[in-house]
């Protein structure tokens, strides 16, 4: 028994219903699923290291880390889509993915925070850190608003204002996109499961009535 690298358990056969796997291997599931997440979460804090760290630092690199942030976003989010089609358990693999992108997404605009902050240490209420950043994203993204940090320059206000837009975009497309690609999987594999068991009926007959011709005594 294998764990595979697009989120199913593999024992070389095909995978079983959720509702019918034992203790053992839904726990084995599980842990994959966690395995996989702490590996990604790993390299999206890897990513986020990269963020210049001194207001010296050339202006360049927060251009190319925000472009190479996008490329590496819609990368990141076609192979997790492709991921739950392809997974022996797409439900448990569409809810990985979803943590998983919205932690990128999360991840992409709180460098860019950290960046302006760093550009100028009055953009917002208070220095932002990697932390303290990823935190403002978040409360940003789930419309809290504490008020503790807030945008005081226009060019922090207008990164928050773009996230704000993205933000009804990521609730309404992603999670519908992650639910549907699951759907569509588990509808396909039924459908296969079905087909397979036509043939298989199929291939019964034909033998049955090879045997009958073969043997035409044993039908008298």
């Amino acid at each position: 028994m294998t764990v595979s690298s697009m989120g199913g358990l593999d024992d070389g056969g095909a995978a079983l219903p959720i509702a019918k796997m034992s203790k053992g291997r839904m726990t084995l599931v599980i842990l994959a699923m966690l395995g996989r997440l702490l590996v990604g979460l790993f390299f999206i804090l890897l990513m986020m290291s990269f963020v210049p760290k001194k207001p010296g630092d050339p202006v360049v690199y927060p251009i190319l880390i925000a472009v190479a942030g996008v490329a590496l976003y819609i990368w990141f989010f076609r192979r997790q889509v492709k991921g739950v089609y392809k997974s022996a358990y797409p439900t448990l693999r569409a809810i990985e993915s979803l943590i998983l992108v919205a932690a990128m997404f999360l991840a992409i605009f709180s460098m860019l925070y950290v960046m302006v902050s760093i550009q100028d240490a009055s953009s917002f209420t208070e220095p932002l850190d990697s932390f303290s950043a990823y935190y403002y994203s978040l409360t940003v993204l789930a419309t809290v608003g504490f008020g503790d940090i807030a945008p005081t320059t226009v060019l922090a206000r207008s990164v928050t204002m773009i996230q704000m837009s993205l933000d009804i975009a990521f609730i309404a497309v992603i999670i519908k996109v992650m639910s549907s690609a699951a759907r569509r999987a588990i509808q396909q594999r039924a459908q296969h499961d079905v087909e397979a068991e036509d043939h298989a009926q199929e291939q019964a007959q034909d033998a049955s009535q090879s045997t009958n011709q073969a043997d035409p005594k044993g039908q008298q």
